[in-house]
């Protein structure tokens, strides 16, 4: 579908919060795994009071690769992957978390894959994928199972939001109705991208741990904020 060279230009978006302890060594391994590519790594981040964003500007200040956002108004991490989104300037355009849950290792496989597919997704969910601790994995299953009977997507993993897409994708969005939350604007961004009949590409990724810091705890309440939000996606049709 589309002709992936090297001199396509990948951007790969990093939202970051407090990920002093993560972030130069992710950067690292996605300049390792992307080698040959005509990279742009961009870090967009809600002023994180760990100096996070002090850390990249010093260690990449050389770097022309490596850029750097800094929010100090209306934060939020959709918000901080909707504006990465706007600020980049690959022709794939690849959104991952900071904190090595989304694993680099992927990332050849997913530019490559976007000669044949409008959008490459990571999922815990199919066969080969997984996710610890396993009360978290039925539970996040169980969940996706929930998302799919509700909207009638296809989709088997809704929330991991680790996914390479063509910026001609994006340029259909409609960004204020899918960038606000949290992770819920995954769930958004899917349900109107599958309404637009584009070909996406799920593969089994395992998810991976963190170097530095804890991760969010308040896991049933994100899930109940979650389910509402699919929902109210309901009622604007099913896929």
């Amino acid at each position: 579908m589309s002709e992936i060279t090297a001199s396509t230009r990948v951007t790969v978006i990093l939202p970051t919060y407090n990920e002093r302890g993560n972030i130069v060594a992710l950067i690292e391994a996605i300049r390792s795994a992307l080698e040959g590519h005509d990279l742009e790594v961009l870090v967009v981040d809600d002023n994180s009071p760990d100096g996070t964003a002090e850390l990249v500007r010093e260690t990449f200040k050389d770097r022309q690769s490596v850029k750097l956002v800094v929010r100090t108004e209306d934060k939020g991490f959709a918000k901080s992957i909707r504006r990465g989104l706007e600020d980049a300037t690959g022709d794939v355009l690849v959104v991952m978390d900071t904190d090595f849950n989304h694993q680099p290792k992927y990332l050849p496989f997913m530019v490559e894959s976007m000669k044949h597919y409008d959008m490459v997704m990571g999922s815990r969910f199919l066969y080969g994928g997984l996710m610890e601790p396993r009360s978290r994995h039925l539970l996040s299953w169980v969940f996706n199972v929930y998302v799919r009977v509700v909207t009638g997507g296809q989709i088997t993993d809704n929330l991991y939001g680790f996914f390479a897409v063509h910026r001609r994708v994006m340029g259909g969005v409609n960004y204020d109705r899918v960038f606000f939350g949290y992770g819920d604007y995954f769930i958004r961004l899917l349900y109107y991208l599958q309404h637009q009949k584009i070909h996406i590409l799920q593969f089994p990724a395992v998810n991976g741990r963190r170097l530095a810091g804890q991760g969010n705890s308040r896991f049933l309440k994100v899930f109940l904020k979650y389910s509402w939000a699919t929902l109210g996606l309901s009622f604007r049709g099913r896929i």
